[in-house]
C-alpha cells in the first residue's frame, strides 16, 4: 500500500511517517500550502495530480483537511484523519460526512460528538510515541539516570489566548465569565462550562467578541466562545500552579511563553520536540502536566511524550489517564493544588518508588501506545470501512 501522507509540519511527522515504512507501507509525503480549508481548486488539482503520478491508494493525516475529504470523495479513495488536537474546528465541516472518511478521534468525549455528528466510520484512537526512536536516544538504564531538574513542566502558558486579547467586556460579563473560570478551575475530569454558560450572557459576548463558523459547518458558534473560556482556564490553571510550586521546590519551565508574573529565574527557553524534550523529560525527578482545558476526556500527548521518553509523571486527573493507566503505579494524579504540592515533596523524597513508576509507566507506552501499534489498527480499521 502506497499512503499519501499530507503534513503541515506538526511535530510527529517523523514519527508517523517511520512507523508506516515499519509496516510495510511506502509513504509519498508531502505538504501543499492551501488558501481555504473548503475551497481551493488549485490545492485540488495539485494533490490529485501527485497522488496519481505516485500511485498512491489512499490519503493520511494528522487533523482533518476538509480539502482532501472532497477529494478522496470525488476519487474514491479512503482518506485516513487522525484527530490530533483539540478543538479542532474543521471536523465540523460538512465533508466530514463523506463515507470516504475513515476518522479516528483520541478524545472519547469528542468520539461521541462525531458519531452523532458523522454516524459511521468513527473510531476512538489515543495518540502515540515512537517507542523505538525514544530509546534509540535515550538507552533503558533505569538505575543510573543522571537527574538534573527536580521539577519541570514543558508547554505553553496560553497567555495570549483570544480573551486575554479582547480589549473591552462590559464588567458584570467579564465578572460572569471570570466566575465560570474559577468554578471549572476546581473540577478536574469534567468540563462545566457548556451547561452553565448562560445564552443570555453569550449574546452579550457576541456584541463584542466577533468570531463565527461557517454558515455550513455542524455546529452552533457558542462552541468557539467555549473554547476560548477553556484557553482561558488553561492560562490561569497553569500560571497558578506553576507560581505556587515555584514558592516550594525548584521549577524550570520550558516554554516560548513569557510572564512577568513568574519568577525569571524558572524560564530556561524553547526546546526541540524530538531532540531535546525527550531528554529534559528523562533528566526530570518530576514532570508536570496541566491538560489544556479543551481535551475533556482524552490522553494529551504531552502524557505519551513523558512516559515514552521514561519520565515520571504527575498530572491532573483525566478520565481516560484514568482508564488506561494504573495511578500511583504507572502515572501520579492530582486532584488539587493542595494534593499535587503534596505528591511533589513526596515524590522528591521517595526516590526508589518514583523510579518504579516511571518505569512502570515506560512499560505500559512499550505495549500500548507505539506509533506501529496504532497505525496497524487504524490500517485495518480504514480497511473494513472500505467494505474490504
Amino acid at each position: 500500500m502506497k499512503v499519501f501522507y499530507y503534513c503541515w509540519h506538526e511535530n510527529s511527522a517523523r514519527d508517523m511517517a517511520e512507523a508506516l515504512m515499519c509496516l510495510g507501507c511506502d509513504v509519498y509525503q508531502n505538504h501543499i500550502p492551501f488558501s481555504d480549508y473548503e475551497n481551493d481548486e488549485e490545492f485540488i488539482r495539485t494533490v490529485e495530480k501527485q497522488f496519481v503520478e505516485n500511485a498512491c491508494d489512499i490519503f493520511l493525516s494528522f487533523d482533518f483537511f476538509p480539502l482532501l475529504a472532497k477529494l478522496a470523495e470525488k476519487m474514491q479513495k479512503r482518506y485516513i484523519s487522525w484527530i490530533y488536537d483539540c478543538p479542532h474546528n474543521t471536523l465540523y465541516s460538512p465533508s466530514i460526512r463523506s463515507e470516504y472518511v475513515s476518522l479516528f478521534v483520541f478524545d472519547k468525549k469528542q468520539y461521541y460528538l462525531m458519531q452523532a455528528i458523522k454516524g459511521g466510520h468513527v473510531h476512538h484512537m489515543p495518540l502515540a510515541v515512537n517507542a523505538e526512536r525514544l530509546n534509540s536516544m535515550l538507552g533503558t538504564d533505569w538505575k543510573n539516570v543522571n537527574y538534573v531538574y527536580d521539577v519541570s513542566f514543558v508547554g505553553s502558558l496560553y497567555e495570549n489566548n483570544l480573551y486575554q486579547r479582547v480589549k473591552y467586556l462590559p464588567e458584570y460579563i467579564r465578572g460572569y465569565v471570570q466566575g465560570i473560570i474559577e468554578a471549572q478551575k476546581r473540577v478536574y475530569g469534567y468540563n462545566l462550562i457548556q451547561e452553565v454558560l448562560d445564552q443570555n450572557v453569550l449574546a452579550e459576548m457576541k456584541k463584542y467578541i466577533k468570531m463565527s463558523m461557517p454558515e455550513s459547518y455542524l455546529i452552533d458558534d457558542s462552541q468557539l466562545f467555549i473554547d476560548m473560556i477553556n484557553a482561558e482556564v488553561t492560562h490561569q490553571e497553569r500560571m497558578e500552579s506553576l507560581k505556587i510550586v515555584t514558592g516550594y521546590f525548584d521549577v524550570k519551565l520550558f516554554t516560548a511563553s513569557h510572564s512577568d508574573a513568574l519568577p525569571p529565574n524558572i524560564f530556561a527557553g524553547i526546546v526541540s520536540y524530538d531532540r531535546e524534550m525527550p531528554k529534559i523529560f528523562r533528566e526530570s525527578k518530576i514532570n508536570l502536566n496541566f491538560t489544556l482545558r479543551s481535551i475533556e476526556s482524552g490522553i494529551p500527548l504531552r502524557v505519551l511524550d513523558v512516559l515514552g521518553a521514561g519520565g515520571f509523571l504527575l498530572t491532573n486527573y483525566q478520565p481516560e489517564i484514568a482508564e488506561y493507566f494504573e495511578n500511583g503505579k504507572e502515572v501520579v494524579m492530582f486532584d488539587s493544588k493542595e494534593d499535587m504540592l503534596d505528591k511533589i515533596a513526596y515524590y522528591l523524597e521517595h526516590e526508589e518508588e518514583r523510579k518504579q513508576i516511571a518505569y512502570n509507566g515506560w512499560l505500559k507506552v512499550q505495549k500500548e501506545f507505539t506509533y506501529q501499534k496504532q497505525l496497524a489498527e487504524i490500517l485495518d480499521l480504514a480497511e473494513k470501512d472500505n467494505g474490504k
